[in-house]
């Protein structure tokens, strides 16, 4: 077992077989563990590290979810993508996270779970978005009934499963939050365990968080090395909200605080790819940079129509995958909407930082000052031990994660255009 104090990323060899770059961000990466205490602590013999982050409980299985997000990607790249075996792995699994040795955890359980009442959730139903609508979503671009091309098909599937990993994330949060409320529950074993979770579906089992929602945040700070670092920061949330669910330090405010902190900072890592990749196709017309585009800013449709709808119908009409380009100013007038909007999301210019390889420099974000909140350092390492089980992958479709209570409308009820109704 490895103790938080032991934590090292792999070495830059067994790195780039993933990306090409990998010797500086392995670097970079190791240097986030170390900023936020995890190479500093004790050593003690307790649950592994993820990363810069140290669960208190048993999550082996749910960070290996990052597992089946590999295998989904590994099947759509190339010239000839496996869209049926993406497919069966989104419906089936691949065994790599197991909920018992003959129960599997899979990509479109996550997509079906109803989780009505949860703040996240609701933002998106608020928006238009059906139940179920990333199960529609994901469906709808696996069987091409959208008729898009591969790129654009491709792009959407790679980067869309990244924000169903998000969407499940804000799920765990939520239940530690409840679980918390209850002295019967507020413990390692319930509300802890489930704020570990958490984390573990949204960085993975990889030491570098190759293939996590975690890691296309930690690629935007590059992007944008003027505003806020998400991808530490976002850890000292996490780190945050874990103490205040335990027993010992629950502290129901602090909890609320530091997910709504987590929701802050994903409004900033996915803003900062959907612009970057709108005003990339908007100076030179790229289906890829489109593509990423819309599908980076599903999974903060809600959030952000909940401050301001006018800002997140715009971003969604500026990004609508079904243009074949964009057209001069789009991407000027998006943004000057949204960062009209960035005070009630509780963001600023300083926040969200410049691109530092823009391609339109004509409107510049001026004015609103500020950064988000930083939370705490790691949490001491909780002796036990994780277990890796053994499943093997479900032949009938998805063991869903929770329970769904209603169905999605089929077709085009789920527009390509986005998740949201533009009200």
């Amino acid at each position: 077992l490895k103790s938080c104090s032991s934590f090292t990323a792999p070495s830059p060899e067994d790195s780039a077989r993933v990306n090409p770059d990998a010797s500086q961000a392995m670097l970079s990466r190791v240097l986030t563990a170390s900023a936020f205490g995890v190479a500093s602590l004790p050593r003690s013999s307790g649950y592994p590290a993820l990363g810069p982050y140290m669960p208190v409980s048993n999550v082996l299985e749910h960070a290996q979810m990052t597992e089946e997000v590999k295998a989904f990607d590994e099947a759509l790249t190339g010239e000839n993508p496996d869209y049926a075996k993406a497919k069966d792995i989104y419906m089936k699994g691949t065994g790599a996270s197991c909920k018992s040795p003959v129960k599997t955890r899979t990509l479109q359980g996550f997509a079906q779970a109803d989780l009505a009442g949860e703040s996240y959730y609701d933002t998106f139903i608020a928006a238009g978005s059906p139940p179920k609508w990333w199960d529609s979503w994901m469906l709808m671009m696996l069987d091409d009934t959208t008729a898009m091309s591969r790129v654009k098909r491709v792009t959407c599937l790679k980067k869309g499963v990244l924000g169903l990993m998000t969407f499940y994330t804000s799920h765990e949060l939520e239940a530690a939050i409840v679980k918390a409320q209850d002295p019967a529950t507020r413990s390692d074993t319930a509300s802890a365990f489930a704020w570990d979770e958490g984390w573990a579906f949204y960085y993975g089992n990889d030491p570098a968080g190759a293939f996590s929602a975690w890691e296309a945040a930690w690629k935007r700070d590059g992007d944008f090395p003027n505003g806020a670092n998400i991808s530490e920061l976002i850890v000292t949330q996490f780190n945050k909200g874990l103490k205040a669910v335990r027993s010992d330090t629950y502290d129901l405010d602090a909890a609320k605080a530091a997910r709504d902190d987590i929701y802050r900072m994903w409004v900033v890592a996915y803003l900062r790819a959907s612009l970057k990749y709108l005003e990339l196709a908007e100076k030179n017309y790229d289906e890829k940079a489109h593509a990423e585009g819309y599908a980076y800013f599903l999974p903060i449709i809600g959030l952000v129509h909940a401050k301001s709808p006018e800002a997140s119908n715009k971003m969604q009409e500026a990004l609508d995958i079904t243009k074949t380009s964009i057209a001069p100013g789009t991407y000027c007038a998006a943004k000057a909407v949204v960062e009209a909007a960035y005070p009630a999301m509780g963001l600023s210019c300083e926040s969200v930082g410049a691109f530092k390889d823009a391609a339109i420099t004509s409107c510049p974000c001026t004015g609103s000052k500020g950064n988000l909140t930083e939370g705490v350092g790691p949490v001491a390492a909780v002796s036990g031990t994780a277990t890796d089980v053994t499943c093997v992958p479900t032949t009938t479709g998805a063991p869903q994660e929770t329970p769904a209570t209603s169905g999605a409308p089929a077709g085009s009820a789920v527009a390509a255009g986005g998740l949201g109704a533009r009200a």
